[in-house]
């Protein structure tokens, strides 16, 4: 009991003295949920863990901690950093045997590059194993600040009703936005936001413009917000970033895909923006000087791996002869379709 209270309090104290909230980004650990893109369908006993506020029966990606248990004694477990899936294994600190879990446990990669804290701080006997109401994970790696998150979970086997079956992707993934909270200035725009889009979308320069923005809700935890890019003679485009309330010195500058085969890199700045938050759907228009003939896009905001949202496209238009007849741009004719 010593040893893990002291183990507790150093964590505690490493978390208080070094929050990600104070990092730089290279400082961050990059942590991701995930779902079925790691767990490989796998249906059996299992150790999981996954955010408080997610389910892996409603959410494409949930998972924080999954440990297969093919029998009865559980493998190395799977947690992702960045685009990497790492194996961690517990190691023995010693325990009461009590029938239900340790409340404090210890998972490190096979170079000790990386160790899981785990802190089970209430678990309940149910049909299908211990269920975990509520825990703790702490993430340290090397020349990293600890990064520690709230999760549940469930150490046995589920039956086959299950909330933990698979979902197909698709329109699950589909958002809705809250109704658009509008500012007339910067100043109202976070700050980590405006940091976000001076690093990500340089070619992006809000200060050049008057500053009206919107702000839109995505979850309790997440925020959607579109700020002026640049301003031009008859047309503005904008660019869009997300943040998060758990996070709050950081965000995330999201990018809009292009059709694929056309060899052109995802961008930032969207021209003639236009929100539909019912169906969490942006579209997009850019005119020559005649305004005649240009391009139409539309994107749709969806739920992406590590408790994101990003971009994909739908429709891409696009008229290339200007004809002096001027025609609504999302009638233009249809180059791209996505699914």
């Amino acid at each position: 009991m010593a040893l893990r209270q002291l183990l507790r309090f150093i964590t505690l104290a490493m978390v208080a003295l070094g929050s990600p909230a104070l990092a730089d980004d290279a400082n961050d650990i990059d942590l991701k949920l995930f779902g079925e893109n790691v767990i490989q369908g796998w249906e059996g006993c299992r150790l999981g863990l996954w955010q408080h506020n997610r389910n892996p029966g409603e959410d494409r990606y949930a998972y924080v901690f999954f440990a297969p248990i093919p029998d009865g004694e559980a493998l190395p477990a799977w947690v992702k950093i960045g685009d990497d899936v790492i194996e961690v294994s517990k190691r023995e600190i010693g325990s009461a045997d009590t029938g239900m879990l340790e409340p404090f446990r210890l998972y490190r990669d096979s170079d000790s590059k990386l160790t899981v804290m785990m802190e089970i701080f209430e678990q309940n006997r149910t049909d299908q194993g211990i269920e975990i109401a509520d825990g703790r994970l702490t993430f340290l790696r090397k020349d990293k600040f600890p990064f520690a998150i709230r999760v549940k979970g469930l150490n046995g086997c589920p039956g086959a009703a299950s909330n933990t079956e698979p979902r197909e992707s698709g329109a699950d993934d589909q958002l809705s936005l809250g109704a658009p909270v509008g500012f007339d200035s910067l100043d109202s725009v976070p700050a980590p936001v405006l940091r976000a889009i001076a690093a990500d979308a340089p070619e992006c320069e809000p200060e050049t413009t008057a500053g009206y923005s919107s702000a839109y809700s995505i979850s309790d935890e997440m925020t959607l917000w579109e700020v002026p890019c640049n301003l031009y003679a008859s047309q503005g485009s904008s660019a869009f970033a997300v943040s998060w309330t758990y996070h709050p010195d950081h965000a995330t500058v999201l990018l809009f895909p292009t059709p694929p085969g056309l060899g052109i890199s995802d961008y930032a700045g969207l021209m003639n923006a236009a929100i539909d938050p019912a169906t969490a759907t942006v579209t997009s228009y850019s005119l020559d000087s005649g305004g005649d003939c240009g391009s139409f896009d539309k994107f749709q905001l969806v739920l992406a791996e590590g408790e994101t949202v990003e971009f994909k496209l739908l429709e891409f238009r696009e008229k290339t002869v200007c004809d002096g007849v001027e025609t609504d741009p999302a009638d233009f004719p249809l180059v791209y379709e996505g699914r």
